[in-house]
């Protein structure tokens, strides 16, 4: 009844060598994938997590977590311990102490202990209970550290005299 048309592609061998990955290529493909350490919901984990790459908690952790990276408490993810790491996301449940450059604590995380950041926010519906010490990050530092020879003094202003407007 209806008649189909067979499509046949022609392919340039030239254009066909070109689209073949090197093994080049293929080393700089492996050393972008991001590389994640996940504890995974119903995994119970007890003691100490040094790692480089980013760190996933979806199940519960018992101890100290430190990143190079980042750190995620997923909604079903609970912590008992220190976190430290440059970025700590939390949208579960940490007791403790977080120490890093950026905490995030989401609409259902809650964090009951300490903060040491240069930056913090909290979205609505998210509980923090404790306390919070801004930490100085890195450009911040190398700013304070700049030689007074460098900076200009600003003239003072005139004091402007008060104004009588609607005085009686």
């Amino acid at each position: 009844m209806f008649k189909t048309k067979k499509k046949i592609d022609i392919v340039d061998p030239s254009q066909k060598e070109m689209s073949t990955p090197t093994v080049e290529a293929a080393q700089v493909k492996e050393e972008r994938a991001v590389k994640e350490t996940l504890i995974a919901k119903g995994t119970v984990l007890t003691g100490e997590i040094s790692n480089e790459a980013d760190v996933l908690i979806e199940g519960s952790v018992i101890g100290d977590i430190h990143s190079s990276r980042s750190i995620r408490i997923g909604r079903e993810g609970k912590v008992q311990g220190t976190l430290t790491a440059e970025k700590i996301t939390i949208n579960g449940y940490l007791q403790g102490r977080c120490q890093a450059t950026s905490v995030k604590i989401l609409s259902q995380g809650r964090l009951d202990g300490d903060i040491q950041a240069s930056e913090l926010s909290i979205e609505r519906g998210g509980i923090f209970n404790g306390n919070s010490q801004y930490s100085a990050d890195k450009k911040t530092k190398e700013v304070e550290k700049t030689p007074k020879e460098n900076v200009t003094t600003l003239p003072k202003l005139a004091s402007a005299p008060e104004c009588s407007i609607g005085k009686k």
